[in-house]
């Protein structure tokens, strides 16, 4: 995938989820500009590192429910542990929704939650 090709991906999920910044999701109103845009974008780079690293993480062998124990900001360390480079929580987020992970967003809170496989926070950092 090219980084512009990547950057369409980017565009159609950002059409269904407007708030959704490098950071996260925007859940609070400091995250918007006076015009309504939000801040950060999600990088091209990042957004193709997330993807390849899903396909080869779970080859689509997806949960049938939320995995609750691990959320968008414990699997974007995972992901630049495994790739040795930065990925932004939005960039995990925006990659996850683009193959169509089931998503629930924490409450308050920029990071969310997918159908992926276990993963126990503790384990990230092994």
């Amino acid at each position: 995938m090219t980084e512009a090709e990547a950057q369409e991906c980017i565009n159609e999920v950002l059409k269904e989820y407007p708030d959704l910044t490098a950071n996260g999701f925007a859940y609070k109103p400091k995250y918007r500009y006076p015009d309504g845009h939000v801040h950060g974008s999600i990088s091209p780079q990042g957004f193709i590192a997330v993807v390849e690293w899903l396909l080869n993480y779970d080859a689509f062998d997806r949960r049938k429910t939320i995995n609750t124990s691990t959320g968008s900001y414990g699997w974007k360390h995972r992901v630049e542990r495994d790739t040795k480079q930065y990925i932004s929580n939005g960039d995990f987020i925006c990659g996850a929704l683009y193959l169509k992970y089931s998503m629930q967003r924490m409450p308050n809170s920029p990071n969310a939650y997918f159908n992926l496989r276990k993963e126990t926070s503790h384990a990230l950092y092994k």
